[in-house]
């Protein structure tokens, strides 16, 4: 079974990559641009087909890190193809950039089409009964903890009044050393228990407000029914819009605060992570990483990095301003790449030594 899980994973980068340079090739196409090799993975090639038709080479290759589209004259640090009018570099700037910024791009039509597709398969979330009080943590010396509230209550009500979500205007902001009766609800050996406790909250000044020290988090319990074409496309728009939001912020703290440089994973972190959530959620949960890992890509690829698609959209937006290309960018895109092999090669040691 877990070879099958880990070949569902290796199957998802499949996609992903697949779409990815597809992108890209259809767009070259599109342009007329000749694409010189198609690869999924690298490494040693496990299959090879040369089209006569595309004059393309595609290989299936054995490390599945990746792939590449390569095409014909593309990077010429020798000036053998500057005046070979099917090389790359001299089409357009329009046709080269659209053939670029189409592999990012289709990696973020996916993951909405999936998101589309897992809606349309699970059924869209509508409310269950009102908002629930969930503690989440309690403060050592609040009156939570003296009143013996654990993480994990749901907090049903204060004095009789039912708890939604406005259990801080239930405590009210009135300097009262009052003793208060709150009633829990509690998951004991599996049995759920309802329990009367009493509790005294103590005034903050500086909130200016009454507390109990607890973090709590507010939620409402829902329900999946099926819904049309229109609520299943605006849900998931919705979740390609906070997974892409998700990844966005996660880049600008890396970047900015260097927050989450240690939980940077590669690929056999990912593929981890991808046969724990199909072992715990099964196809949704697959699907929903596909969302996640795609839009991930898609962005990722879109940093301006050497090597990357957003390092050559930037050369090519240079070279539109100031009328002709950069010179030496191909030497600073074969750099970018080794530095991100390289960079692979230590996030995959790391990830091997934390799974081992």
């Amino acid at each position: 079974m877990t070879i099958f899980y880990i070949f569902a994973a290796i199957l998802l980068f499949g996609i992903l990559i697949t779409v990815h340079e597809a992108g890209h090739f259809f767009a070259a196409r599109l342009s007329k641009i000749p694409v010189r090799e198609f690869a999924i993975g690298f490494g040693p090639k496990i299959l090879k087909w040369n089209s006569k038709k595309h004059d393309t080479a595609f290989y299936l290759r054995a490390i599945p890190l990746g792939g590449y589209c390569a095409f014909y004259g593309e990077d010429d640090t020798s000036g053998e193809f500057k005046d070979d009018p099917r090389a790359f570099n001299n089409f357009g700037v329009g046709k080269r950039l659209l053939t670029i910024i189409m592999g990012p791009l289709m990696n973020l039509v996916l993951a909405l089409l999936v998101s589309v597709l897992l809606f349309s398969l699970s059924g869209i979330p509508v409310p269950d009964g009102p908002y629930i009080t969930v503690v989440q943590s309690v403060s050592t010396d609040g009156a939570a903890m003296k009143a013996g509230i654990l993480p994990g209550d749901v907090i049903l009500s204060l004095d009789g009044q039912e708890v939604t979500d406005n259990l801080t205007e239930l405590l009210g902001a009135d300097e009262v050393d009052k003793e208060r009766t709150i009633l829990i609800k509690r998951m004991t050996d599996n049995v759920e228990k309802q329990i009367f406790l009493p509790i005294t909250p103590l005034y903050n000044p500086v909130e200016g407000r009454n507390l109990i020290g607890i973090m709590m988090a507010i939620s409402q319990p829902v329900k999946l029914v099926p819904g049309s074409f229109v609520q299943v496309l605006q849900h998931g728009v919705e979740m390609s819009y906070r997974a892409g939001s998700m990844v966005l912020n996660a880049i600008k703290n890396l970047v900015t605060k260097g927050e989450g440089a240690g939980e940077v994973t590669g690929v056999v972190g990912i593929t981890k992570m991808i046969v724990d959530e199909i072992q715990r959620t099964k196809f949704q949960g697959y699907l929903y990483l596909m969302v996640v890992i795609s839009i991930n890509l898609g962005l990722m690829n879109l940093l301006i990095i050497p090597g990357l698609d957003g390092s050559r959209i930037l050369f090519l937006i240079l070279e539109a301003i100031h009328g002709k290309p950069i010179s030496k960018e191909g030497y600073v895109h074969a750099a970018g790449m080794i530095f991100l092999f390289a960079l692979m090669i230590l996030i995959t040691f790391r990830d091997l030594v934390r799974l081992f």
